[in-house]
């Protein structure tokens, strides 16, 4: 009984996960500060020769190995993301506060959009 009630709670939240990723995930025209994701597995430098060659540029890395903060200025940013091999791209998403270790502090995006890599 315990084990049936877990697989239907189990199935459920993919369910619901999946409806609200996809409902989340920005439209191919969308530009500028954004959270890229790649198969899970992929390196990091194929992730930052994406954003690269997509036109866009790597911000940071996330706790997640295949999700990165890039930004990209020009119209079809995430279009062309996907193309080099993203799954999809998430605007402001409502996880806030960045951990490091028994730290915990909120992201300032108005620092991230300034920052400028080289």
């Amino acid at each position: 009984m315990a084990i049936g009630f877990f697989v239907v709670v189990l199935a459920v939240w993919a369910a619901v996960m999946t409806l609200s990723l996809r409902q989340a995930a920005l439209p191919d025209e969308r530009d500028g500060l954004l959270l890229a994701v790649f198969h899970p597995g992929s390196s990091q430098e194929d992730a930052f020769r994406a954003m690269v060659a997509a036109g866009g540029e790597p911000v940071r890395t996330t706790w997640l190995g295949f999700a990165y903060v890039a930004r990209g200025l020009e119209p079809g940013f995430v279009g062309r993301l996907k193309a080099e091999g993203a799954l999809a791209a998430f605007g402001d998403l409502p996880v806030g506060p960045t951990l490091g270790g028994c730290a915990a502090m909120p992201v300032d995006t108005a620092k991230i959009a300034a920052t400028k890599l080289q």
